[in-house]
């Protein structure tokens, strides 16, 4: 089992007469509460956002670059995740409380009636959890999100699932070699004093920075990608290109977030 150190936020001790139950998934308040004050509060004192790096456990899905194949077509997808780099070699891997988290990449074109994109998530054991891929559909440039369907069952605590992503510059063309990054993800328990802080986050920054701070890198992302579709507050950009830039990953970060592929119906 992983154990994770939290740190209460020197900046503030939220005090809480009732504590939010976050149910098994926090992801399920990416944005919702606290969004409906976002506009009043976007214009407030900006919060400083830290993405605090968890210890990395000995399994966490094979070494990889964050983007890889495509042979220079463009079909080299980006993940939106940290690297961490252990023995001399990079994986992605990251955290989440959420029992269905939803994973972030960036596509360096738009894509075609003639190319496709995948993504499969798999248990520890190789199992496959879930499959999907899009073709015969104009997906945009920019960056997109799969989510875990709810038919789907849930992410377990301390277990950690390996995923990748693909995009087929012609998937037609069996020959064909497409980019693809793999990586890796860990859901873990949330602690009282984490639920606690959230509950009393007034803002998406504030929901977002807590998460980072505290190394649930899936949830600070989401927490922020979310909320760059539509009308950006000064505080959720700033936010966001620092969030990335931590990472290595200013050059997506002014790329559109779009509504793609999560609210799409997409065949197993």
């Amino acid at each position: 089992m992983t154990r994770i150190k939290f740190y209460e936020s020197n900046a503030q001790i939220v005090k809480a007469f009732i504590v939010v139950a976050l149910c098994t998934s926090c992801g399920r308040l990416y944005g919702q509460r606290i969004t409906e004050n976002s506009d009043s509060a976007s214009d407030s004192t900006l919060v400083a956002i830290k993405y605090e790096p968890p210890p990395r456990p000995p399994k966490s899905g094979e070494p990889t670059g964050r983007a890889q194949g495509g042979a220079g077509r463009g079909c080299e997808p980006t993940a939106l995740m940290p690297v961490t780099k252990s023995s001399g070699r990079n994986f992605l891997w990251g955290l989440t409380v959420n029992e269905r988290p939803q994973f972030w990449f960036s596509l360096p074109r738009k894509m075609t009636t003639k190319d496709a994109i995948e993504f499969v998530l798999k248990d520890s054991s190789g199992k496959e959890i879930y499959k999907t891929m899009l073709k015969n559909s104009e997906i945009p440039k920019g960056i997109i999100s799969f989510a875990i369907p709810e038919k789907t069952q849930p992410l377990q605590i301390d277990q950690s699932y390996n995923w990748s992503f693909s995009v087929y510059c012609d998937f037609k063309t069996l020959e064909d070699k497409p980019g693809n990054v793999q990586g890796s993800i860990q859901r873990v328990s949330t602690p009282e004093n984490l639920k606690t802080q959230l509950a009393g986050a007034k803002t998406p920054v504030e929901q977002a920075t807590i998460y980072a701070k505290n190394g649930i890198w899936f949830d600070a992302v989401t927490t922020l990608a979310i909320n760059m579709r539509d009308k950006k507050s000064k505080d959720i950009v700033s936010a966001w290109n620092d969030l990335l830039k931590q990472v290595n990953l200013e050059k997506t970060a002014s790329l559109s977030v779009t509504n793609c592929c999560t609210q799409l119906k997409t065949p197993n």
